[in-house]
């Protein structure tokens, strides 16, 4: 078997480029098929990104069936992705997230297997890893319940019997990527995080995402310096705080746009009103990739107040990429991105005061803003290379096969 005979069967719960899983999942198929090897796409759903004329099996249930409520349901999906995989026949089944612990067993019991930790996921029931203010370094599990108690971690669930069956989900899924040849981390603490949490190290393999390419159409027009942010409007994201560290520097000229949307948007515009800034922040929406790069493009600097960990932040590294230098809370893993001082400033988690400081540097000198930028649009897609990615991954599917 040589790299360039290989057959990779990829299964993501969404096929397109609307998100970063996404992008990085068809720049995988670009980049392994410029190679000259065969890839088939497995997911859940396909949005409207999606290429025309690109084949797909779509599997209703693939990553979101509820077993224990809905058995026959789960059934019908093992055995249409077992089908699915037969009729492909791949030397590799590569998961860009997980699914059930019984469709991983499924696809591991006749095929080598790799997973990319896009997430905290496979380490935290809640996908997070956040502890109420601060980054959970502890190892996931029943005592999870206790925990949550003191820091609500798990509070995106209802109930405690909502919360174990989570936790039951999640040690069977971990169990069962165990017997998975391979995980990829997309970032040093993703690696960190996996081999803290009981999976070994001839399993784990950092490799970093890869920069989507982008063309910047043109550029957004902003009557004053424009700051900006894109994102989710979740609370992990700490859009708050920069709306507050905003108003301690409100004296001088700039305009702060917000590219997203989510459950936190209303709550965010009261804040926006209270602090009397409802003319210079703006709330823009969501929007299409192309436009935000557009605005990614004309900002002077991009926010990503992240008060948790992030897998990546790719948005940060496009940014950088751009030219627009970054501030952000010093969180995994833009810690990873950001070079403090020389691409963007990291400050300490939670400190508008800090935040407001390292946005006015940037803002009143120029000079300084300008070296940033032209660092990081040499450096950046460097480090985050495609060539590097696809070299790295066929490395890892070669090691995996001939284990």
């Amino acid at each position: 078997m040589t790299p360039a005979q290989l057959k990779i069967a990829m299964v993501s719960p969404t096929l397109g480029t609307a998100f970063g899983l996404e992008q990085v999942l068809m720049l995988s198929v670009q980049g392994l098929r410029e190679r000259g090897h065969e890839v088939f796409l497995i997911g859940e759903s396909a949005n409207e990104s999606f290429p025309e004329g690109e084949s797909k099996e779509l599997i209703s249930g693939l990553f979101s069936t509820p077993t224990l409520l809905a058995p026959q349901q789960l059934a019908r999906t093992i055995h249409c992705f077992e089908k699915s995989l037969e009729s492909f026949s791949p030397d590799i089944v590569h998961f860009l997230d997980q699914p059930h612990a019984e469709i991983i067993k499924t696809a591991t019991s006749k095929y080598p297997c790799v997973l990319t930790a896009h997430t905290v996921s496979p380490t935290c029931p809640a996908s997070h890893r956040l502890a109420g203010d601060h980054v959970c370094q502890k190892k996931s599990g029943w005592k999870c319940l206790l925990e949550n108690r003191s820091t609500g971690c798990l509070g995106s669930f209802k109930t405690d019997l909502h919360r174990s069956h989570a936790i039951l989900d999640f040690k069977l899924k971990k169990t069962a990527t165990h017997k998975m040849k391979a995980i990829i981390a997309i970032s040093q603490y993703v690696e960190t995080t996996l081999l803290d949490n009981g999976f070994s190290k001839n399993q784990v393999k950092l490799i970093y995402n890869p920069l989507p390419e982008f063309k910047v159409e043109h550029k957004a027009f902003s009557p004053a310096p424009l700051i900006l942010s894109a994102c989710r409007l979740v609370p992990l994201k700490g859009i708050e705080y920069a709306i507050r560290a905003l108003k301690l520097i409100e004296h001088l000229s700039w305009e702060y746009r917000i590219v997203g949307d989510g459950p936190l948007k209303t709550e965010l515009q009261d804040l926006v009103k209270d602090l009397n800034l409802e003319s210079r922040v703006i709330f823009l929406g969501k929007k299409e990739r192309k436009e935000t790069l557009d605005w990614m493009a004309s900002a002077e600097i991009f926010l990503q107040p992240n008060i948790g960990p992030e897998g990546f932040g790719l948005s940060v590294a496009e940014a950088q990429a751009l030219g627009t230098p970054t501030i952000a809370f010093d969180t995994p893993a833009l810690n990873e991105i950001i070079e403090n001082g020389k691409t963007g400033y990291l400050v300490t988690s939670k400190d508008t005061l800090a935040l407001s400081q390292a946005i006015q540097k940037l803002l009143v000198d120029t000079d300084h803003r300008s070296r940033m930028s032209e660092l990081g649009k040499s450096q950046t897609p460097r480090k985050f290379s495609k060539k590097k990615f696809i070299d790295d991954t066929l490395s890892l599917y070669q090691d995996v096969v001939m284990s």
